[in-house]
Order: C-alpha cells, then sequence, then structure tokens
C-alpha cells in the first residue's frame, strides 16, 4: 500500500468512476465519489481530499467550469487537480489546464502511470506546503522576537519597582497584596512571552532530565491563569500525582501541551457549551520499552471521524480562521522528542489528544 491520501473522483458514468475507484485502490487511496460536478466543490469542502480527479467523462465546459470553481471555494483553492482525459483534443486539455487543473494523464494509460502522476502531484503538494509553511515561520519569528524584545524592556522595570515597592510595604501587609499582584501578574506575562517564542523558536532540542507531572502541573496553572475569571465555563484540571521522568525540551513541550490545551477549550467554547478538560499522565509499554502516557480529554463534540487521520497535516484546521499548523507543529515537536502524538474520540463523547514519550530509566 502506497498511501492513505484521500482522493475526490468526479465523473457522472459509474462504470467510469468504477475503473478509476479500483485503480486507485491498488495505490492504498481512499476514495470519494460524486457523478454531479455542480457538487463536487460542496463535496471537496466536506472532506478535503489531497487530490480531485476529473474523470474522463466530464464535458470540455464541465471540466473548465469545475476547475475555475474549486479554485475559487473557500477551503480548497490549493488541491491539486488531476484531468482524465479520453478523446478530448489538445485544446480541451489546455482550456482545462489554463482554468487552474495541475497535470493530465490519459484515462487508458496503464495504471501505474495514473499512479506515478497521483503521487507525483500529492507528495508535490506536500512540499509546496511545508516550504510555505517555512516562509511563514521564518516571518513569524522575526515580528514575533522584535515584539518581544520591545516587551521586555518596560517588564523588567515593572518586576524591579514592583520588588523594591513590596520591600518598602513590608510592615504594610494591607498594601503589599496589590504589589504582589502586580509581581504575579508580570511573571505570568514574562511565561507568555517564552511560550510565544517556543513556537517559533528554531535550534536544537535542548534535552534534559525532565519531571513531565511537574511540567504539566505548571502548564495547566499558566493556561488557566490567563483564561477569563468570568463567566468559567471549562473548568481545567491536571491529574498528574505521580513523578515521571523523561528526557526532554521543557519549552518546547510546555508549547505542545499549552496548544493542546487552547485547542480543547476552544472546541468547547466555539460549541457554545460548558465543559471539563482533564490533563492526565499514566505509564504504559508498547513496542518493547516503557512510556510515559499523557493525555489532554475534553468533552467538547470531538473530532469528525473524516478529519481524524488528517488533522496533523500542514494547513489542514477545521476551524474557521485556524492557521492550519499548530498540531502540525506540535506533532514534529514530539516526533523530534522521539515520541508520538495521537488523536481519538471519546465513546462518552469529546476528543482525547495523547502524548507517549519514553519513560527515562536512570538505570539504563
Amino acid at each position: 500500500m502506497e498511501s492513505e491520501a484521500t482522493i475526490l473522483v468526479v465523473d457522472p458514468v459509474e462504470s467510469q468512476r468504477a475503473s478509476l475507484r479500483e485503480t486507485l485502490a491498488t495505490g492504498g487511496y481512499t476514495v470519494h465519489e460524486t457523478s454531479h460536478p455542480a457538487d463536487a466543490v460542496a463535496e471537496a469542502i466536506h472532506i478535503r481530499p489531497h487530490l480531485i480527479v476529473l474523470g474522463p467523462s466530464l464535458s470540455e465546459a464541465d471540466e473548465t467550469a469545475l476547475c475555475r470553481a474549486i479554485r475559487t471555494g473557500g477551503g480548497v483553492t490549493g488541491t491539486p487537480i488531476l484531468m482524465m482525459s479520453s478523446a478530448h483534443a489538445d485544446s480541451a486539455v489546455l482550456a482545462g489546464l489554463d482554468a487552474g487543473a495541475d497535470d493530465y494523464v490519459r484515462f487508458d494509460s496503464a495504471p501505474q502511470l495514473i499512479l506515478a502522476r497521483v503521487r507525483r502531484l500529492i507528495e508535490y503538494h506536500k512540499m509546496a506546503g511545508l516550504a510555505m509553511l517555512d516562509r511563514q515561520l521564518v516571518q513569524i519569528g522575526r515580528l514575533l522576537a522584535g515584539i518581544v524584545h520591545e516587551i521586555r524592556g518596560p517588564l523588567s522595570v515593572i518586576r524591579g519597582s514592583a520588588e523594591l515597592l513590596r520591600l518598602s510595604l513590608q510592615d504594610r501587609p494591607d498594601d503589599s497584596q496589590w504589589v504582589d499582584s502586580i509581581l504575579r501578574g508580570s511573571s505570568l506575562l514574562q511565561l507568555r512571552l517564552e511560550h510565544l517564542m517556543g513556537a517559533v523558536r528554531s535550534g536544537p532540542i535542548q534535552m534534559q532530565p525532565l519531571d513531565v507531572s511537574s511540567l504539566l502541573n505548571e502548564t495547566v496553572d499558566l493556561f488557566v491563569r490567563g483564561l477569563p475569571p468570568y463567566p468559567r465555563r471549562v473548568v481545567v484540571k491536571c491529574d498528574c500525582p505521580r513523578s515521571l521522568q523523561i528526557q526532554g525540551d521543557a519549552g518546547r513541550l510546555m508549547q505542545v501541551f499549552f496548544d493542546l490545551l487552547t485547542n480543547a477549550y476552544q472546541a468547547i467554547t466555539g460549541a457554545g457549551r460548558e465543559g471539563r478538560v482533564l490533563v492526565r499522565t499514566d505509564c504504559v509499554r508498547e513496542d518493547d520499552r516503557d512510556w510515559v502516557k499523557l493525555e489532554v480529554v475534553d468533552d467538547g463534540p470531538g473530532v469528525p471521524d473524516t478529519y481524524l487521520g488528517r488533522i496533523f497535516e500542514p494547513f489542514f484546521t477545521t476551524r474557521e480562521g485556524g492557521s492550519g499548523y499548530g498540531l502540525y507543529l506540535a506533532s514534529e515537536i514530539i516526533r523530534d522528542l522521539g515520541g508520538r502524538l495521537g488523536a481519538t474520540n471519546n465513546p462518552e463523547g469529546g476528543a482525547c489528544f495523547s502524548v507517549l514519550l519514553p519513560l527515562d530509566d536512570p538505570a539504563a
């Protein structure tokens, strides 16, 4: 099996769709179909395919119109399009390419050739997306570095002045409590700045021994402090009583779990409901080794089953206004740490994002 990518086939003739379905299935692709060109864009927006294949039974007018509709359809404008030509004249192929198709192949070509074209288009689209992501992260990093630099100076002045003021108010506890609030707020802002920079920080992973339970408790505390105080619609709890040692990068791990908490919170509030987010830890044994299992569980609407296998792809998002690379970056960070990030839906409702990281065995 070559791939688990999803492909949408558009062709009004069942026998043509069946032939394409059989060919694409040998490549390991998940195939969705529609016989009506007018429904193709809506279907593509729903399933978010990696590739759209226009079958040979489409008329030249339908091919051209559909290519243009896809290129202007929200959420799928960048999806590659492969035309399956039959007896079309060169002018029809050129019209389709001009309207937005990426490539074409004759319908009667050998299955291996069709699969090669399909694979090339999907891989090229993925590489182009990653290159764009790299450019965006560089630009964002430069912008954030400047912003953080501008904020750190005044923040240091605020913290230093508050420390001096607290010393002068040691005999006035009723007044010093307000200074303590300033210091707590400035400490929170400092942590926020570090998290912001961690989202785009480049360079090698800084591996060190970590008590991941303490790290998660700190991350949850930081996250809760940043939530609106009223109304508190989402309860966030950390059930991590046991000390579990790993080798990891504290800043990057905090970034991952802060993002997972944010996603869970937004899933609940975005559905217009109250809810609960639970962070928990466990020790498991898989693949003949011991792992620390870290889970962020919510009781929100969950992830549509159609999207569960796609949410870690760059630029794939189910939320309006979402960037589509938060979960991708999180999965890359966990992979660099020697672990795995996955997602499932809970039987009782909601989603569960789980991280597996190697347990640090001092005796090893």
